[in-house]
């Protein structure tokens, strides 16, 4: 997974994923601090060592779901009624769903960590 940190004229952190995986970028900008990012890197070091373990934790906008060495983000928006589009259209959902592995997870919870305490 390819992705990038900056920081806004404010001093705001900010994380932007490829695409295919834009939710980990908004769930780490709105919702994942430097503790939070700690305590995910613990709980995916628990969750190696015990693979048949499950992890789920519901944020303000996101739920991650954690099991088997993969990683699941959903955005709480994510409930949208395709019946209402009109023939030939689709949803856009990447912005609100997302998964990986879950030392791919790690890696960016990792950087993303050190960014924000630099």
């Amino acid at each position: 997974m390819e992705f990038e940190f900056l920081r806004d004229l404010d001093g705001r952190c900010r994380a932007r994923c490829e695409m295919g995986h834009e939710a980990f970028g908004q769930w780490l900008t709105d919702e994942v601090t430097a503790a939070e990012a700690g305590w995910l890197l613990n709980t995916i070091t628990r969750l190696d060592a015990q693979p048949q373990e499950e992890f789920r934790k519901v944020y303000a906008e996101f739920t991650l779901a954690l099991s088997d060495g993969e990683a699941e983000l959903a955005g709480h928006g994510l409930a949208f009624d395709s019946e209402a589009l009109e023939e030939g259209m689709s949803y856009y959902d990447d912005a609100h769903y997302a998964g990986c592995g879950l030392d791919d997870l790690a890696r960016l919870l990792t950087q993303w960590q050190a960014f924000i305490q630099a």
